[in-house]
This record gives structure tokens, C-alpha cells and sequence, in this order.
């Protein structure tokens, strides 16, 4: 991994507490609005360099929608005027022009300005209830007739299930990353090379929890791979970094990241610190990613994502060497998850899933026709030969039937941080060779 001077001071927060509020221009901050209370956050998006900008969220059945928060991003030429206004209409039968606020930015980056804004629509006469609700944005224009320079819309709904006691934070604002190792020089301004860590401040408690995090990104380039990491740090006793390694990949359309990623919290943790990094941990020599994070929501325990993958068969790496796995495993970390890895007498073997992301892309993984999710990011903690203090690190993609189209790549670790194998080597993924990767419907949802 590269060695990265670490920003002295985290951003945390403490649940109980009120905070001051102010939005963040590099750095992520707490809103200049009030955030209502409530149980778990869900958050989608849609890019919008062609528009109009559709994508859906669903909100438990007996829920009770507290507050939706837009947000979008762009670029324009220094100068130009900024975009504050955008039309949004739902498949409930409303639409509303939207005035947003501007909390991020005029940030200058590769000549441009770029800006972040915010809504609070939850009284706009947009109608967001239990179900499925599909929202359609139009009319974002930055700078009109520029390609490229309307990047991406989200939503952030908090809602209230009734069901879990925990409570949502929400941190906004613009916060730029691009740290490139091959010469290109980056930004001229240091504050631009990476993100602020956001820490989020917590009770501990004697049993495992699982935190749920809802992140917006912007502006990755979406033709090819720009590596970058996300790194969830936990403190306490069982506490740990968990890194999930090139996962911005424009996956809500050209470079608009939306994910929901969960991260084990150990019993006695009082702390859980997120940083998105410009970086290639996995040595694939492209340019690393320039991006801009806009927000990052955090629940304790919020109601279970929907979706878990299974899979079998074997892939072959760069020399020809056969390597077999088998698993099943639960987007929201719900145990069990099992994945075996072997290779020319070798193997792995997960103890603990720490962390992971699903994501539904622009992959039709179809049959079967309702699963939530093409794409499973994770990595957890195992056994190497019997030996424990290893670790995998994966990507795992259901392409459709009958498999051929699967993507897959592993990373396995042993207890000394050597990696002892690489499928397939250089940190891209490759096709399957034989079997098939499957994403479901958890059957513990409702249908």
C-alpha cells in the first residue's frame, strides 16, 4: 500500500450530542440544516450526463419516510453561472422544479469550477412512501453544451422503521482526492490530494453490530479503471482497517457513484472512521482516480439489505494455474457467509465477512428477475492453510446466464500481509472459466 500523509485530525461526532452545523468545502461537514432522527438511511443515485437522470429507492413496507435530501455536481469554466435548479418528478404522479443550496465549492480542479448542492424536499409535494418510488431529474445544465459537465443527482431518504433503535447522521459538503505516482503532477493545491477522514462517535456495546454507510462520489472517469480505495477503521479491542479497493467505478452511469457499504462494528467499538482515497493498492499501474466525495450517512443496525450471492466453479489465473471457490454471501454481513478459495494445494477459508458493498449497475445480472444487485465488493478475514490472521479481498459480478459473462477477481492475504494469491493478477477482472456467480433476492426479505 502507499505510504499517504494521514490529515492529523478526523471529523467525528458524537450521537447523542448536537453539533454545530456548517457545510464543508474539503472537508465533509455537518449540514447547515437540521437532519431528522430516524433509523436507517437509503440512498441511490443516477448520472447525468444524459438526461433525464432516473433511479429508484425503496422504503421498507411500514415505514415512515423522516426527511428526503437531494444532491448534485458539476463543472463549468471559471466564471460561468452555476446551476442551483433542477426539475424532479416522481412515479407517484408529482413533479417540483428544486432549488438547491450551494455546500460545496466553487472548487477549482483541471481548470474548471466545480459545486455541490443540496435540497430538502421532504415538503416539496414530491411523494416518497413504502414501496418502490422511481424519481426522474432533468434540466441540470452547468454549462450548456459542454459534455461531461452535468456529473450526478442522489437521494438520501431518512426513514424511521419502527423497529430499530439507532439513530442517522448525515456529513456533506465537497471533499476532492486525486494523488497520482506517475508523474503527473495533480493538483496544484495541496488540499486536493486526498479526503478528510469522517468519524462517527458511538456507544459501545458488549455484541457485534454492523454500521451502514450511504457515500455519493462524483467525477471518476467512467471509460476505464482508475484505482481508489474506501477504508473503514474501527477502534476497540477487535478494531481494524477493512479496505475495499477500487470500487468507484461510475456504476450509477458516467461518474456518479452511489453505495451502501456495510462494516462489522466489534463489540467495545466506539468508533468508525471512513476515508476514500486516490490510490492503487493493487499495483495495476493505471492513473489513479481524481474524484469528489459529497456526502456520507451512518446508521447503527438499520434494517438488512436485501440481496446475497452465490457461486461456484473455478477461474485460471495470468500462468495458467486452476483455482476453485465456492461461496454465499449476505450484502448486510448476515451470517452465515462462507467462501472456500483453493489452488495447488492451497487454501482459503473466510471466518468473518468485515466489510462489503452491493451495487446494482448498469450489468442485466437477469434471471433471476429480482435480484437487487449485479456487483459484490468485500473482504474479510480467514484462514490461510489452517493459519488465521489472513485475509481476501474480492469482486465478484453476475453478469446473466448461463455465466460466461461473470467477472471475478481475488486477492488472498497471509497472516503477514504477503499476498499469496492473485486471481486475476494485475487487479482487473477476468472472465469466468467454468461455473456460474449468482446474485438472489435474500430470502429473508419480502417479495
Amino acid at each position: 500500500m502507499k505510504t499517504r500523509n494521514r490529515v492529523a485530525s478526523a471529523v467525528s461526532l458524537l450521537l447523542t450530542a448536537g453539533a454545530v452545523m456548517a457545510d464543508g468545502t474539503e472537508s465533509l461537514g455537518a449540514p447547515s440544516i437540521a437532519i431528522q432522527p430516524g433509523t436507517a438511511i437509503i440512498a441511490n443515485g443516477a448520472g447525468m450526463h444524459s438526461q433525464p437522470g432516473v433511479f429508484s429507492v425503496e422504503v421498507p413496507a411500514g415505514a415512515t419516510v423522516k426527511q428526503v435530501l437531494l444532491y448534485w455536481q458539476g463543472s463549468a469554466a471559471v466564471g460561468s453561472s452555476e446551476d442551483a435548479m433542477i426539475t424532479v418528478a416522481s412515479s407517484n404522479g408529482t413533479s417540483s422544479p428544486v432549488t438547491g443550496t450551494l455546500i460545496g465549492g466553487p472548487t477549482l480542479f483541471a481548470a474548471r469550477d466545480s459545486r455541490v448542492y443540496r435540497a430538502d424536499v421532504t415538503t416539496s409535494g414530491l411523494v416518497i412512501g413504502p414501496g418502490i418510488t422511481t424519481l426522474t431529474v432533468s434540466d441540470l445544465s452547468f454549462e450548456a453544451g459542454v459534455p461531461g459537465s452535468n456529473d450526478g443527482v442522489g437521494a438520501l431518504v431518512i426513514i424511521d422503521d419502527g423497529i430499530n433503535p439507532s439513530s442517522v447522521v448525515v456529513r456533506d459538503g465537497s471533499d476532492w482526492a486525486y494523488d497520482p505516482t506517475n508523474g503527473d503532477p495533480g493538483p496544484i493545491n495541496p488540499a486536493l490530494r486526498e479526503t478528510v477522514p469522517q468519524t462517527f462517535t458511538f456507544a459501545a456495546s458488549a455484541v457485534e453490530r454492523t454500521a451502514q454507510v450511504n457515500l455519493f462520489f462524483a467525477s471518476v472517469q467512467d471509460t476505464t479503471l482508475r484505482p481508489s480505495a474506501l477504508e473503514f477503521t474501527t477502534n476497540g479491542p477487535g478494531g481494524g482497517t477493512s479496505v475495499l479497493n477500487n470500487v468507484l467505478q461510475s456504476n450509477n452511469g458516467p461518474e456518479w457513484d452511489t453505495y451502501n457499504a456495510n462494516v462489522v462494528i466489534p463489540p467495545g467499538t466506539t468508533q468508525l472512521t471512513i476515508e476514500a482515497v486516490s490510490v492503487d493498492n493493487l499495483n495495476t499501474g493505471v492513473l489513479e482516480a481524481s474524484f469528489v466525495w459529497m456526502a456520507a450517512g451512518f446508521s447503527l443496525n438499520a434494517p438488512q439489505d436485501c440481496g446475497r450471492m452465490t457461486g461456484g466453479g473455478s477461474v485460471f489465473d495470468i500462468e495458467g494455474m486452476r483455482v476453485t471457490r465456492g461461496f454465499e454471501i449476505h450484502c448486510d454481513l448476515r451470517k452465515p457467509n462462507n467462501i472456500q478459495v483453493n489452488w495447488e494445494g492451497n487454501r482459503f477459508h473466510l471466518d468473518e465477512l468485515t466489510a462489503a458493498i452491493c451495487t446494482d449497475t448498469l450489468i442485466d445480472q437477469t434471471p433471476p428477475k429480482h435480484a437487487p444487485f449485479d456487483t459484490f465488493f468485500g473482504t474479510g478475514t480467514g484462514r490461510y492453510n489452517g493459519q488465521p490472521g489472513a485475509r481476501i479481498e474480492f469482486e465478484f459480478v453476475d453478469a446473466g446466464e448461463p455465466g460466461t459473462s461473470d467477472t471475478a477477481w481475488i486477492k488472498v492475504y497471509d497472516s503477514s500481509d504477503t499476498m499469496v494469491l492473485d486471481v486475476p493478477s494485475g487487479g482487473l477482472s477476468g472472465y469466468l472459466e467454468k461455473g456460474n456467480l449468482q446474485t438472489h433476492r435474500d430470502n429473508k426479505c419480502s417479495k
